[in-house]
């Protein structure tokens, strides 16, 4: 069982080292673009797939987000990860734990993580939001999307469009078109 984790964790640290030079080489169409190629390519021109996939990420010995996915196909020569059904929680510095899922995604640069297709967040303190799809930046501690979203609790909904949640401040900001309703 140990082995295998190592392994696991071996081939992701690969996997997030060796994604970053893809990216800052090949920026010459737009984001969607470049995601989308990706996505074919790892899903025709894998080097590597894997099953079951748990990653955790920590810093000072806590836990700062695991990801777990049904499958990972990883090609070296595109440097890019795509994954499947999966899901990303975040624990923050108070204690509170939010968890994203998502049909698909992929891992690209240090620690960058898109997601999309049935992205629903929920939070340990009842919030639950769903959008098409959002980007994880872990330098910054940072989730966002510039879709629709709803976020909803026992007795209110806010909806908008756009959205960053600053994980390191636990502030929730919705950029435009907003609207509230409280029962």
């Amino acid at each position: 069982m140990k082995r295998s984790k190592l392994i696991i964790l071996i081939f992701m640290g690969l996997v997030l080292s060796t994604v970053g030079g893809y990216l800052l080489s090949s920026r010459q169409g737009g984001e969607e673009e470049i995601i989308t190629k990706m996505e074919m390519e790892a899903e025709t021109k894998s080097d590597l797939s894997l099953e079951e996939i748990h990653y955790v990420e920590t810093k000072g010995g806590k836990k700062e987000w695991e990801l777990r996915a049904r499958s990972a196909q990883h090609s070296l020569k595109e440097d890019f990860t795509f994954l499947k059904d999966l899901t990303v929680t975040f624990f923050t510095e108070g204690g509170r734990i939010i968890t994203l899922r998502g049909d698909e995604g992929s891992i690209k640069g240090k620690k960058e993580i898109d997601v999309k297709g049935n992205v629903v967040i929920t939070s340990s303190d009842g919030y639950r939001a769903v959008t098409n799809s959002l980007r994880y930046d872990d330098g910054k501690r940072q989730i966002c999307t510039s879709d629709p979203i709803l976020i909803e609790k026992k007795g209110m909904w806010v909806k908008g469009i756009g959205l960053l949640v600053d994980l390191k401040e636990e502030k929730l900001y919705i950029q435009k078109k907003v609207e509230t309703l409280i029962e």
